[in-house]
């Protein structure tokens, strides 16, 4: 994606304010308000990974301006809470390693039911314009726009609903499958530690449709959006799904689908990433 492509259609509304700062009528307006949506990291088509939308809630605090009856400049500072979830029903893979002895070898491992879910904050600023209808009580609104969308301490924690795995040592050419302190066997149920999850700023474009109800001191707003993201989020570590913890056998390392490629310096499980919510939001709008 070109800077072009992201922010053309920023330039328009930009370019759309200028030619109004002349109308007689402009005015200035705050708003807050709350929204529940469904968010998802959408990955792209993918045999044995399917991604899932997870609820999510935020908070929105905006600035507006008026262009004329008709037409508002919108913008302003949105914080929510985002959880996403992906899965894998089977999944194999090997990684070098090293044991708690120092021995090399090639730690084989297999997955069945997977599944990860992804949390973090987000901080999003949006840049909307809004057409809405006439009306002294009632008007119906709609409103496009785009944002960028800055992910704050995002986190991953997965879990399967079995995990077997298994050690080649190529120096006597065997094969281990025991003993269970040492990482080897097959674990049922297991959970892992929670990590940290490498992933890019997300650009959306949104659309939102809506009434706005009339009150003596200002608008209250109810209405529907989606977002849908432009650029790739991925963010590959060339690292084993699983892998083995030779201080620690037991607790294995966890890293994220979304980091992850087959063993190690391979490409990603998959090729693009992106961030896509729908949901609704409600808000005060009043003159400053």
């Amino acid at each position: 994606m070109t800077f072009k492509k992201y922010y053309f259609p920023l330039a328009i509304f930009l370019v759309f304010t200028g030619m109004q700062l002349g109308y007689s009528q402009q005015e200035w307006k705050a708003s807050i308000g709350g929204q529940f949506s469904f968010s998802e990291l959408k990955v792209s088509d993918n045999q044995f990974i399917s991604s899932g939308s997870r609820p999510s809630i935020g908070l929105n605090l905006g600035i507006s301006r008026a262009l004329n009856q008709s037409w508002s400049i919108h913008s302003g500072i949105d914080v929510s809470y985002v959880q996403t979830g992906t899965s894998i029903l089977n999944y194999s893979d090997s990684v070098a390693a090293v044991d708690m002895e120092g021995e090399d070898f090639e730690f084989r491992y297999q997955l069945k039911e997977y599944s990860e879910q992804q949390e973090s904050m987000l901080l999003s600023i949006p840049i909307a314009l809004q057409y809405e209808s006439n009306g002294s009580q009632t008007r119906f609104y709609s409103k496009l726009g785009a944002s960028v969308n800055v992910f704050i301490n995002p986190t991953t924690e997965g879990s399967a609903s079995n995990l077997t795995t298994s050690g080649y040592f190529e120096r006597f050419n065997g094969v281990l499958t025991a003993p269970r302190f040492a990482g080897f066997g097959t674990f049922d149920e297991i959970e892992f530690a929670e990590s940290d999850l490498d992933i890019k700023n997300s650009f959306n474009v949104f659309l939102e449709i809506g009434i706005k109800e009339n009150f003596e001191s200002g608008w209250v707003y109810l209405g529907f959006f989606a977002e849908y993201g432009l650029n790739n989020l991925l963010e590959s570590n060339n690292s084993s799904l699983i892998e083995y913890n030779q201080n620690r056998p037991l607790d294995f390392i966890n890293n994220s689908s979304l980091n992850s490629s087959r063993g190690t310096n391979n490409p990603p499980l998959f090729d693009k990433l992106n961030l896509n919510v729908i949901g609704l939001r409600i808000k005060y709008e009043f003159s400053i």
